[in-house]
């Protein structure tokens, strides 16, 4: 008799643990979204091939009251030997000052990536690879907090996310390599193509990054001389 009292115990238990640990139907049903938008996300990059985009590029500090906004063009392309992305801002426009004129480029070509600031007659190149070459999507996250471009399937070992209609919420976790860089990351996707236009990020000194991709074309030919590196004679380089 005592046995059976026993069992019966951990029976009780063990089932009041099962009803604690079962997620409720919100918990499963965001889950299943955000598993579906990055299948979608996932399945719309695989596919792309080249892109071309106006670029906005905003960094507000609120800390010092200040907000820098730049424009330009980004372009991309990927083919079986290797794949390119250029960001060319050409404006810039500071608080309440007027918009003028900017220059600077970033260039990813996979196996470096070159910076040239036009202002300050200079040019910065870093090798990141010298044999099997590294997505340019990818090292652009280094840089800027476009994410979601470059392997959509792994951003779940790198965040906590969760999904309000076309827009993910990435929380980074604490093992990720985003973690000091930002303390949130919003998504938002074009549910037509299901590629990410804008991004929001809360940097981790809470300085807000946005970036606004628009007049997307995904169907226009981009020649590859766009991603050609022409350094003027008179600029410092320097090598990493």
């Amino acid at each position: 008799m005592k046995n059976g009292i026993v069992i019966l115990i951990v029976l009780f238990v063990c089932q009041r643990f099962v009803w604690a640990g079962e997620p409720n139907d919100s918990v499963l049903s965001a889950s299943k979204e955000v598993i579906k938008t990055i299948e979608k996300l996932n399945s719309a990059v695989g596919k792309l091939k080249q892109l071309t985009a106006q670029i906005e590029y905003t960094h507000a500090q609120p800390l010092f009251e200040t907000q820098t906004i730049r424009t330009g063009r980004i372009f991309y392309i990927k083919d079986t030997n290797n794949s390119a992305l250029r960001i060319n801002f050409l404006t810039i426009k500071q608080d309440e000052s007027n918009e003028q004129n900017y220059r600077e480029d970033y260039i990813f070509d996979g196996r470096k990536i070159t910076k040239i600031d036009y202002q300050g007659k200079s040019a910065t190149t870093e090798q990141v690879a010298k044999e099997k070459p590294i997505e340019p999507f990818e090292l652009v996250q280094d840089y800027f907090p476009i994410i979601g471009l470059s392997k959509p399937d792994e951003m779940t070992g790198q965040f906590n996310i969760t999904a309000l209609k076309n827009t993910l919420r990435l929380i980074p976790k604490e093992n990720s390599k985003f973690f000091k860089t930002y303390k949130q990351v919003e998504i938002t996707i074009n549910p037509e193509n299901y590629l990410p236009f804008d991004f929001s990020a809360i940097t981790g000194e809470d300085e807000k990054i946005t970036i606004k991709l628009s007049q997307i074309d995904t169907l226009a030919v981009v020649k590859k001389t766009v991603f050609d590196v022409n350094i003027p004679a008179d600029f410092t380089q320097m090598q990493k």
